[in-house]
């Protein structure tokens, strides 16, 4: 089956880097099977040469004996049946010294005696006992230094095959580790086949839900993962047309609507001071109602173009600030509506100077003192906290109230997305201060969370990095 491995399915990927790895494994297997063969091979070897050196060696001492003992019977009774005797057993040595001399390869030691056996052969019969004794001596000796190197020679044999089985176990163990090497080669390359445009699509899935610019680059790849790729790219620009479209339609909504909304406030102004002419008692109640809907219309047109803006702040910009001058512009702008409730603010500053983007922290200041003064409790203070935690700048919003439920808690923190306690000030809420804090806190690089404390029944807290490095 042939087929590119640009545009191989996932799966045929899968099955080629399996089979691919199988290859080596296979070699290895082999490899040791011969490996273990030949030294088996060479040991029975080995083995049959030593068993027939030694049995060779042993019939030779054997003969040796019967050599010396019919050769000096023959030398007292001289028959020819003893002479015959001594013959056959002079004969038959010299046949398995032949042998010996062959695989011995003592050269010297051989002629040796084969010259005293030849000697023994042609004058045994005609030499006495006395004659014959020193002769018998020197083949004694002489076949006791053969055996010698018989053994000599089997103890060769035998550290040669262990330096043998050495060699073949060096041999394997590099063998071994080359292809696992190999493997493991084959293995790092397929799983990059894999993991590397699985790594591309987490870029692109990370650039998706950050907006930021879509990776122009193809994705390469199985199959499947470049088609998903491709869905990706295209579900990227599907939201970015829907993105576009919805901030077109937020700013033009939250322009046009300040129009008219401007004249019915006039309107209501005008009718409410009676200039107009008067107005009865139930005139004066509808007249009221209208003017508090169109100031609840003005604050939420206000949010919506605040959160608009929001949207299309890319990257903070970040100085030094003095915390105390942005608390004290914060409260003052809060005053009236802080006053009217009977809230004050107990304000805890440990800093100094803080290095922010100074509309962002006041975007979030903002957002969570009115979310305290709206939901705070009667005559209770707010408690506002500054102060540094390991490497973040924390910043505590705290007011009494009814406790917010744990599993409410992220979720208010979503657009649009109210909870459950009723607000003290008699507006509505859009569901959008809360979501405000924590996209302001996102773009200077930290997080902003509901937690528990002892001296409040309700605590935001937005924690914020120290580094300058990290603000954007």
């Amino acid at each position: 089956m042939r087929f590119s491995i640009q545009t191989a399915s996932l799966r045929q990927l899968v099955l080629l880097s399996f089979f691919l790895a199988l290859i080596p494994v296979a070699v290895l297997l082999w490899q040791s099977h011969k490996a273990l063969s030949g030294v088996s091979q060479n040991a029975v070897a080995e083995a049959e040469t030593s068993v027939a050196s030694v049995r060779r060696a042993e019939n030779m001492q054997n003969l040796v004996v019967d050599i010396e003992r019919a050769v000096r019977q023959h030398a007292v009774v001289k028959t020819d049946a003893l002479a015959r005797v001594a013959r056959t057993h002079l004969n038959s040595y010299q046949q398995l010294l032949r042998q010996v001399c062959d695989n011995v390869g003592q050269s010297q030691l051989c002629q040796q005696q084969q010259l005293q056996l030849g000697i023994l052969l042609d004058n045994f019969t005609e030499l006495s006992s006395t004659e014959l004794e020193p002769l018998m001596q020197q083949f004694r000796q002489q076949q006791q230094q053969l055996t010698q190197q018989i053994w000599l020679l089997l103890e060769q044999n035998l550290q040669q095959q262990q330096r043998f089985v050495v060699e073949s176990q060096q041999q394997l163990a590099w063998q071994t580790v080359a292809l696992v090497l190999l493997t493991l080669l084959i293995v790092l390359w397929a799983s990059g086949r894999i993991t590397a445009p699985v790594r591309k699509l987490d870029k692109m899935i990370r650039a998706i839900g950050q907006q930021h610019q879509f990776p122009d680059e193809k994705l390469t790849g199985p199959r499947e993962l470049a088609e998903l790729g491709e869905q990706l790219r295209w579900l990227s620009s599907r939201l970015q047309q829907l993105e576009a479209l919805r901030l077109i339609l937020l700013r033009h909504a939250s322009h046009e609507l300040k129009t008219p909304l401007s004249s019915i406030r006039e309107g209501c102004a005008l009718l409410s001071e009676q200039l107009v002419g008067p107005l009865n008692k139930q005139q004066l109640e509808v007249v009221g109602l209208l003017n508090g809907s169109a100031d609840r219309l003005s604050q939420l047109t206000e949010q919506l173009l605040d959160y608009n803006r929001l949207l299309q702040q890319a990257k903070p910009e970040p100085d030094w600030h003095s915390p105390q001058q942005l608390f004290t512009d914060c409260f003052n702008d809060h005053a009236l509506s802080l006053q009217q409730r009977g809230q004050a603010v107990e304000l805890s500053c440990q800093l100094s100077a803080i290095y922010t983007d100074i509309t962002l922290f006041r975007r979030i200041l903002d957002n969570l003192i009115n979310n305290a003064q709206a939901y705070g409790s009667q005559d209770s203070p707010v408690w506002v906290k500054l102060y540094q935690q390991e490497h973040q700048l924390i910043l505590d919003v705290a007011n009494n109230g009814n406790p917010i439920p744990t599993s409410l808690r992220e979720k208010l923190f979503e657009p649009f997305q109210r909870g459950t306690t009723p607000r003290f000030d008699s507006v509505q809420g859009s569901g959008l201060g809360l979501s405000i804090v924590a996209d302001c806190a996102r773009l200077l690089g930290g997080h902003a969370d509901i937690v528990d404390v002892i001296y409040a029944d309700v605590c935001i807290r937005v924690r914020l990095p120290l580094l300058e490095e990290k603000l954007g």
